[in-house]
This record gives structure tokens, sequence and C-alpha cells, in this order.
């Protein structure tokens, strides 16, 4: 039905997704089961024997003897221990991170955080359902819920206290009991002993290593907790000007790593000891060798993000920038950023033959590769090798494949099998029996994801109603999804209110004129490099701030003249607070036209004391401008002209702006906020009423009060 309602393909999409598997988790089910049949697990007779040296005879291939090689274990290694081990093949994965991940070491990390801090809720709740004392999600509820209704906001170590004391449930409130004191105990061992004392006491009390060592990778585990204990006496034996060494330093310490994204690598267990596959990377197998090798994801591809930044740097030659066309807003690579770029394509793509080569190179006995990959992209790759013929494949050609596999797949092109296998209708003579291809059809992938499914419905703690749930019940789990993903935050935009604003930024966010130009700043050169004849370009806002400069710095103890401001304007420039080509843009007769204005009589009254360019800082409640209440901005600004009066304050503000007498009145509009801020900011600090604001345009020579 084509027409069919959303719901009912979103719920074809929620089944889908069960049902579809990345290639990473085919890849890994395969090799699991190509593993098992190597070494008869399944119940069939083993593919082939090797060769013992110690017993000096053959033998079957057990566990230990294969190894999963990846370029990189970095998001790809934990699917593949989660489908060896739900296949029943034991590994042990050598991965450079995911230590503080593993379970047993976040059960005694959080233990560790109770006892530096019991008021941590999750942490406590954590630990309490963790194998140290096996409390039920059920009993933890129960806890939380037996709190007041009024309380129920209360921190979960305080409700844990209460239920202990009050509880309806007798037994569990017994078992919060007994597990109060067990962690006051450790407390007090963590006082009086040291940090590595305190782990080793809980480890031999719990048995947790026993506990560990009987789960799937129990040797894997128990290293991961015996790792712990190591790091323990490391840090303690630290130096440090900050004393002893406490549990809680060393709680911050871990909380820190974790912060900023570090981790440790997880602990590796004796080999010999551990029946198990392992899983490493292709640089730690530089000189080693193994029976069998699965040599798996060479479908990834390069990674060529060091040649795709916008700024590439070359020690001996230059730097490489890409440059922005404005006109067609597009990036262009500049000559050096094309050959540093090339320069560093090479190299990078010769590392990756090295590494593949290494890679290929671990086997003894019997070396599989595995890759996903599209048949038609692969059957163009041996076609193009196909047709140098006995010919090496030119440089060009491998510099445009994008994976490992379309090297393997080029140094190949000559064998027949491949071309069988592939079904090219090429011709190809030779057939050197290295060795064997295997291509999974649509039909098998399917059976593959079928396989991990299975596998996933086994280990599945999900009730079977949910599997079988009506169409009714899908959508309404459907329904709590989207209200969960579509909730937001109410104070969410919070974090875009300034602690700090000036008055123009508040009052005139959407003016043009306050806005930040941007256009011609590549084209701005520095002062000493501009010749005195060059012709500068003035900007309007630069001649208004020397007026305001010129207003503020005349003299009104004298009569303001047309000498008078000339003069203060030959101040300026010799202090070089102006330049000369500013200083000619600044109309005199307009300063002067103010000073001889009636407004300009109230600030030359001597009872009255003038501010020029008054600055003021003071706080306004930020409810003014959001929904955020209890909070504060502060708005700084400078008022041109403050005149204090027997009466109350007036406040002058100039403005330059080309404008004609009669549009006056209505471009005051677009600063009444302004002054009433001004107003507002000169009552509260001077204490003082506001009996006047007034705007004065210059270029008009035009009073409007506001």
């Amino acid at each position: 039905d084509e027409k069919g309602s959303d719901e009912n393909e979103e719920e074809a999409g929620l089944e889908e997704s069960r049902d579809v598997f990345n290639s990473r988790q085919r890849q890994a089910a395969l090799i699991a089961r190509r593993i098992k049949q190597m070494i008869g697990a399944d119940g069939g007779r083993p593919e082939f024997q090797i060769y013992d040296k110690q017993k000096g005879e053959k033998r079957g291939v057990e566990y230990r003897d294969i190894v999963v090689l990846m370029r990189s274990l970095a998001k790809k290694a934990n699917d593949y221990v989660e489908i060896f081990r739900l296949a029943g093949v034991p590994v042990s994965c050598q991965a450079t991170a995911g230590y503080f991940e593993a379970t047993e070491i976040t059960d005694c990390l959080c233990l560790l955080k109770i006892l530096d801090n019991p008021q941590r809720d999750i942490e406590l709740a954590a630990v309490l359902r963790s194998p140290f004392f096996k409390l039920t999600d059920t009993e933890l509820a129960k806890i939380k819920v037996h709190s007041k209704t009024d309380e129920l906001y209360k921190n979960f170590y305080d409700c844990v206290l209460e239920y202990s004391v009050s509880g309806t449930d007798t037994k569990l409130a017994e078992k919060l009991k007994e597990t109060l004191e067990q962690i006051e105990k450790w407390r007090g061992v963590a006082r009086d002993g040291s940090l590595a004392d305190l782990i080793w006491h809980i480890y031999r009390q719990t048995g947790f290593l026993s506990f560990v060592s009987a789960l799937p990778s129990g040797e894997a585990r128990r290293a991961n907790l015996l790792k712990l204990h190591e790091r323990a006496i490391q840090f303690e034996g630290f130096a440090s000007s900050a004393g002893r060494p406490s549990l809680g330093r060393f709680v911050e310490f871990v909380e820190e790593l974790q912060e900023i994204g570090q981790d440790w690598s997880p602990a590796e267990p004796d080999s010999s000891a551990e029946n198990a596959v392992r899983i490493i990377s292709v640089h730690k197998s530089k000189g080693l060798e193994f029976p069998v090798v699965f040599l798996a994801e060479l479908d990834s591809q390069f990674n060529k993000r060091d040649v795709q930044d916008d700024f590439l740097a070359d020690v001996n030659d230059t730097l490489g920038l890409q440059i922005i066309d404005r006109e067609s807003n597009t990036k262009l690579s500049s000559l050096a950023y094309q050959v540093i770029a090339e320069k560093k394509l090479a190299a990078g793509l010769a590392e990756e033959m090295r590494i593949l080569y290494v890679a290929m190179t671990r086997a003894k006995d019997r070396l599989i590769l595995s890759a996903s990959e599209k048949k038609k992209i692969c059957q163009d790759v041996i076609c193009d090798g196909f047709f140098f013929g006995n010919e090496p494949i030119s440089d060009w050609q491998l510099r445009r494949c994008q994976s490992p596999l379309q090297w393997v797949l080029y140094g190949l092109t000559d064998q027949k099998s491949l071309h069988d296998a592939f079904e090219t209708e090429l011709a190809a003579g030779g057939d050197d029996n290295l060795f064997n291809v295997k291509l999974y059809e649509q039909n098998e992938i399917e059976e593959l994801c079928k396989f991990i499914r299975r596998l996933k419905d086994k280990k599945s703690h999900l009730p079977k109603v949910f599997a079988k749930s009506s169409k009714a019940g899908k959508s309404k789990l459907l329904s709590q999804i989207k209200k969960s993903l579509s909730w937001r935050y109410s104070f969410g935009d919070t974090h875009l209110l300034p602690a700090k604003q000036s008055v123009t930024q508040l009052t005139h966010q959407q003016d043009e004129y306050v806005r930040f130009d941007y256009s011609r700043v590549l084209e701005r050169r520095p002062k000493a490099v501009l010749s005195a004849e060059s012709a500068e370009v003035i900007d309007g806002r630069v001649i208004g701030s020397a007026s305001h400069l010129v207003i503020s710095q005349l003299n009104l103890s004298k009569p303001v003249t047309k000498e008078a401001i000339e003069k203060t304007k030959r101040e300026l420039l010799s202090n070089g607070a102006i330049t000369e080509a500013v200083a000619g843009r600044i109309n005199t007769d307009l300063i002067l036209a103010f000073f001889q204005g009636e407004l300009c009589g109230i600030a030359l009254n001597p009872e009255n004391t003038v501010y020029r360019e008054w600055p003021f800082t003071f706080a306004l409640p930020a409810s003014e401008l959001s929904s955020l209440s209890g909070e504060i901005i502060v708005v700084q600004g400078i008022i041109d002209m403050l005149i204090k009066t027997p009466q109350g304050l007036i406040i002058i503000d100039f403005k330059t702006d080309n404008i004609t007498a009669q549009n006056a009145p209505q471009r005051a509009e677009l600063y009444r906020e302004q002054l009433t801020l001004y107003g507002r900011a000169a009552e509260t600090i001077l204490k003082t009423r506001t009996i006047a604001r007034w705007l004065y345009f210059l270029n008009p020579a035009c009073p409007v009060e506001v």
C-alpha cells in the first residue's frame, strides 16, 4: 500500500532495524562460524591440522592458535567480541581503550566513589545492584517509592537509610542494614590504611576475583581487576606536594581521566593460560607469527583526512592553503596546497601498503581475508586490472583505490579462480591454486542476519510477551519514543543570554548600524604600510566617534567658539587620537551650532554639574529579556552628556545620523529604549530622578526630546 500511514511505515522500519545488521557484525558472525568449523566445535571434522613443535606431531587447531587482525581496533573490536561471545567462541581482545567501560571495573569504581562519598545517587544504586550486594531492580524501586510524597526528590542515600529503619519489607530492610554496616567498615579501612590495601581487602572479603573468573572471558576480567590494584599501588607511589594519597584523590584522578576522554587499555591475560581467539591490531602483530590468521575489515576506507584539511604544512617545502572565492563561494586549492597534498597522499598510501604486507605475512599455516563490498565494485576492479596483462599495475591506478581489498584484487587479476568466482567472463590463464574464493550472495547474508538474531535472542532477557505484542502496543511504544525524543528543556536557550552586554547591543540587536561589518576585513592593511598619499576610506561611524570625542574634550569654562573647536581638533590630532583624514571630515559648524543653542545653555549654567562621556554599569533583571527569573544581566554604556540640576538629571545623547530635520522625530523613536536605559542607570547610581532625555542630531542641528 503506497499510501500507508506514517504509523505503519514506522512500525515497518522498527521491524527492519531488528532484522538488518551492519557489515561488521555479519563479518564477525561469518568468522565465528568459520572458526567453529575449523576446530570442529560444531560437531564436524576439523578442516586441517597444524604441526606442534613441542610435541613433534600434528594436532587439530585450537582457539589459542587463531588470531583476528585489524588495521585499527577502535569502534570495531567491540562488535567482534560481542558476536564471538554470543556464538560461544572464547575471545581475548587487546584493545587500546575500553578499560573503564568493563563491567567489573565499573562496579569497583562505583564502590570506591561510594566509599568516598555515599551521597552519590547513581553510583549508590549501581553498587547496590552489583554483585557486591545483589539487590534487584524491584527492590531499588521499593526503596525509592517508600519516601513520602512531599519528599519525592530526596537523595537516594537518605531513602536507603529511611528504608533500613522503617521499610515495609523486613527482609530487605535487614539486608540494607547489613549493607550500610559493610560500607561503613570499608570506609574505616580506607581511612586507616592504603588505597591498594582497601581494594585487595574488598577482593578477598567478597571473593570478587573468583566471581569474575567464572564469567565468560574470566581470565581477562580477572586481569582487569588485578590491573586496578596495580594502578592503585602506582598512584600511591607518586610524589605529591599535597600529602598522602587518599581515596578521594584517586577518585578525582579517575574522573578527570574520563572527563577528558582518556582511557586505559584492558589488561592482557596470560595467553598461554587462556584458550581463546585473540583480536589484535596489525601494529601489535609486528615480528610475530600465528598458525591461523583472519585478516578482517579489508573493506575499511583509507583515512585521507590529512590531505583534506583547509591547511596543510610541509616541513621541507611551505604552507598550503585553500582559498575562498567570494564570488562563487567555493574553496580553491592553491598550487602549494596541491603539491603538499600529493606528497602526503603518496606517503600515506605507502604506509598503508607496508601495513597490509605486515598483516598478510603473519600466518604460518593459513590466511583468511574477510571484507564486505558490492559485487559490481569488485568486478570493475578485477576487469581494470586484467587489461594491464603482464605489466605491473600503474601507480595512478593504485592511487585511486579506496581500500586494501581493492589492492588485493588488483594483485590477483591474473588468477582464473578469481574471474570464475566474480563471473567476469574474461579468459584469465593463470591458476596457481594459492587461494580459493567464497562469495556470499543475498540469501546467505540473510542467513547470517538470522544467525546473529538467534544468538541475540538466546541471551535476551526480554519477556516473550514483548515479541508478540499487538499493533496497538507497538503504536503506544512508538508514541512514547516520539515523546521522549521531542522533549525540550524549558531553559534550553538561556545559555544564549549574555552575562554582560552594552546598551547599544541590547536595544539595537536588529539594527544594521550595530552589526559587525566583515566585508572589507581582508582588504585592510596596517597603518605602518599605508603611504601618506594613499586615499583612506573613512567610515561614517569613525567620523561620529571623532565628533563625540571633540565634544567631550572642549573646555566649557570658557565660551565655545569656532577657534576653540579647531584648537581641540589640533590637540587630538597631535596626540594621535584621530588621524588627519578624520579631522578634516569633522564639521566644526555643526558642533558650534549645539553650543550656541538653547539646550547647551543648561549645560553652561554654573549651578549645574556636567558629566561628559559618563560611563556606567548597572544590573538589569534577566526576566525583562527572557523567561529566566532570579538572574541579572550586567549592562554597561556611556552617556554622552549628563547634566545634574537641582531639579533632577538631564540626559543628552549626540547622534551623527545623516537625516533631515523633518525625519528627526521619527528617527528618535529608534533610540527611545536606549535613552530609557540610560535614565534608569543614572537614576539608580546617582539616586536622583531624571527630568528630561534629549537626542541631538548634529547633521540637521535638531534637538528632539524623548
